[in-house]
C-alpha cells in the first residue's frame, strides 16, 4: 500500500494538516539536534578531526534523519499545495525553532521575537486568504 492510499483515507484537509504538522514537528527536531550535536563537539575547529566526530555523533545522524523526513513530508505538501502558499508556511518551523529552545536549551524569548512569531502568523494567514 502506498503512502498516497494511506493518505487517501483521510479527508484531504486532515491529510494536509498532518503533513504540514509532521513538517514543522521534524523540522523544529532537526535543528535542535544539529544544535546538541555542535554543542556536545566544543570549539568548532574545522579538521578531519573535527569532522570525524561529527561522523560519530549519533545526535548528527538523529538530526539527519529528520531532515531527510522533512524532505519527503515537503515533496508530500508539494505535490498537494501551491508553491507560492507552501513556501512562505515554511516560515511556521521558526516558531517551533523558537520555542523548542526556550524549552530545551533554556534559552530566552524576548518581546521582539514575540512580536516575531505574531508576524509569521498574521503573514502566512493573509497568503492563505489572499487565494480564497
Amino acid at each position: 500500500m502506498t503512502l498516497e492510499s494511506k493518505f487517501g483515507l483521510l479527508h484531504p484537509r486532515i491529510s494536509v494538516i498532518l503533513l504540514w504538522a509532521g513538517l514543522i514537528a521534524f523540522d523544529t527536531a532537526a535543528q535542535l539536534l544539529f544544535k546538541l550535536a555542535a554543542q556536545s563537539l566544543g570549539h568548532p575547529e574545522v579538521s578531519w578531526r573535527w569532522l570525524r566526530l561529527i561522523v560519530q555523533s549519533g545526535t548528527f545522524w538523529l538530526a539527519a534523519l529528520c531532515l531527510t523526513l522533512t524532505f519527503t513530508v515537503w515533496m508530500l505538501i508539494l505535490r498537494r499545495s501551491q508553491l507560492n502558499l507552501a513556501f512562505p508556511a515554511t516560515a511556521l518551523t521558526y516558531i517551533g525553532v523558537i520555542g523548542g529552545s526556550q524549552l530545551v536549551f533554556s534559552e530566552s524569548i524576548n518581546a521582539v521575537q514575540y512580536a516575531g512569531i505574531a508576524l509569521i502568523v498574521v503573514g502566512v494567514a493573509l497568503l492563505r486568504r489572499s487565494t480564497r
